[in-house]
C-alpha cells in the first residue's frame, strides 16, 4: 500500500546569529521579534511635522530698516500686563473701565501689544520700536460698551491737539458687534481720520459674512484673519466687501498677561500685525514728506505694498496681505 505524504506549509524562521542584533523585522506585518523571542507591533503611523509657533512672523523679518521709530500706537483693548517682552519702554496710558488699572484681565490687550511691539526676547514685534499707549476699553467682563471706546478716541484727540509735535497716528481698536452701531462712537472715529489717524480694526470672528461694526466704517481699516496654512482665511474670521486686508490670526505666538507666552487667534491678533504695517508706514512717510502723513496717505501705502492671497476672493483679503519689504522700498533707498 503506497502512502502519500502531504507538507502543510512549514514556515522556518531564522533569528540573525550576529552579534549585537536587537531585532529581527518581519515585513509587511509590522511585527517585531526580541532576542528573547517575543512578539511586538511597530508604529509606522507617520508623525505629523510639529506645528511653527513663529509662522506668522515670517512674513515680517526682524532685520528691516522701518521699525516704528517715534511713532506712537494707541491700544484701545483690555489693558496690558507687565512681561519681559516690553520691558524698556515706557508705556501709558488711561483706563476707560471701572477696573481701576491697567491690567489686562482678559488676556486680551497683552497680546496684541505684544504683536506690536515685542522688543525680540522670544520673538519680535513688527513695530518693535513703536511707543504703545493703552487706552483700557474692556475690564474682561464681556460687557464691553462703546462709550469706553468713544471716550478713549476723544482723548487721544484731545491730546493730539495739545501735542502738535508728538501725535499718536495710529489706533488699534479691538472692538466690533455685529450689526448696527453708535454715534459717539462713530462720530469720534471719523474725527480722528478727519485729523489724521489710521484706525484698524477686526472684522469679527463669528465666521459668517459681514464685517462687525465699527470696522465697516469707511474711516476704518476692517481686517480679516489668515489661517496658519497661508492659503485660506482662518474659519471664525468674518469677510465682506469692506475688507481692507488680510493677516495672519490662527495660533499666533505672542505674549500673554501672566508674563508668559501664548497662542491667540482671531481677527484681533491680524488687526495687530497690520496696525503695526501702518506704523511703520508713518514712520516712512513722515520722513518723506517731512509732516504727519493723513490717514488715506498711510491707507495708501499699505495698499501699494499689499499683494493677494490666490484663490480668496477679495471679500474675503481686500488688498491681500502687507509685505512690509515691499512697504520699506517705497521710503528707503538701498544703497
Amino acid at each position: 500500500m503506497m502512502h502519500r505524504f502531504v507538507v502543510v506549509g512549514i514556515c522556518l524562521l531564522a533569528v540573525s546569529a550576529l552579534q549585537g542584533a536587537e531585532t529581527l523585522f518581519l515585513g509587511p506585518t509590522h511585527l517585531r521579534v526580541s532576542e528573547e523571542g517575543e512578539f511586538s507591533r511597530v508604529d509606522n503611523t507617520p508623525k505629523q511635522a510639529p506645528f511653527d509657533n513663529l509662522w506668522a512672523y515670517r512674513y515680517y523679518p526682524v532685520e528691516k530698516k522701518l521699525t516704528g521709530l517715534g511713532v506712537k500706537v494707541a491700544i484701545a483693548d483690555s489693558g496690558i500686563s507687565s512681561h519681559p517682552e516690553f520691558n524698556g519702554k515706557q508705556i501709558v496710558g488711561q483706563d476707560f473701565t471701572l477696573s481701576g488699572g491697567l491690567t489686562d484681565l482678559k488676556n486680551h490687550g497683552t497680546g496684541v501689544a505684544g504683536i506690536i511691539g515685542a522688543r525680540g526676547l522670544r520673538f519680535t514685534g513688527v513695530a518693535p520700536a513703536a511707543s504703545l499707549l493703552i487706552y483700557k476699553i474692556d475690564d474682561g467682563s464681556r460687557l464691553i460698551g462703546p462709550q469706553a471706546a468713544a471716550n478713549a478716541i476723544n482723548t487721544i484727540l484731545a491730546y493730539n491737539e495739545q501735542n502738535p509735535q508728538d501725535k499718536i497716528t495710529v489706533i488699534n481698536l479691538s472692538y466690533g458687534v455685529s450689526g448696527g452701531g453708535y454715534a459717539a462712537l462713530t462720530q469720534a472715529i471719523n474725527r480722528a481720520h478727519d485729523s489724521g489717524i489710521t484706525i484698524v480694526s477686526p472684522a469679527g470672528n463669528f465666521g459668517f459674512p459681514g464685517v462687525f461694526y465699527p470696522a465697516n466704517l469707511s474711516t476704518v481699516i476692517a481686517v480679516s484673519a489668515l489661517g496658519a496654512d497661508g492659503k485660506s482665511i482662518y474659519p471664525n474670521s468674518a469677510y465682506g466687501p469692506e475688507i481692507e486686508f488680510i493677516a495672519p490670526g490662527d495660533r499666533i505666538y505672542t505674549a500673554s498677561a501672566d508674563g508668559g507666552y501664548t497662542l491667540m487667534s482671531g481677527t484681533s491678533p491680524a488687526a495687530g500685525f497690520v496696525s503695526a504695517a501702518a506704523a511703520l508706514a508713518v514712520e516712512g512717510l513722515k520722513k518723506q514728506l517731512g509732516r504727519y502723513p493723513t490717514a488715506a496717505e498711510v491707507k495708501e501705502a499699505l495698499k501699494k505694498a499689499a499683494a493677494k492671497i490666490p484663490g480668496l476672493p477679495d471679500i474675503a483679503q481686500g488688498n491681500g496681505m502687507i509685505d512690509v519689504q515691499k512697504l520699506e522700498r517705497q521710503f528707503v533707498n538701498e544703497k
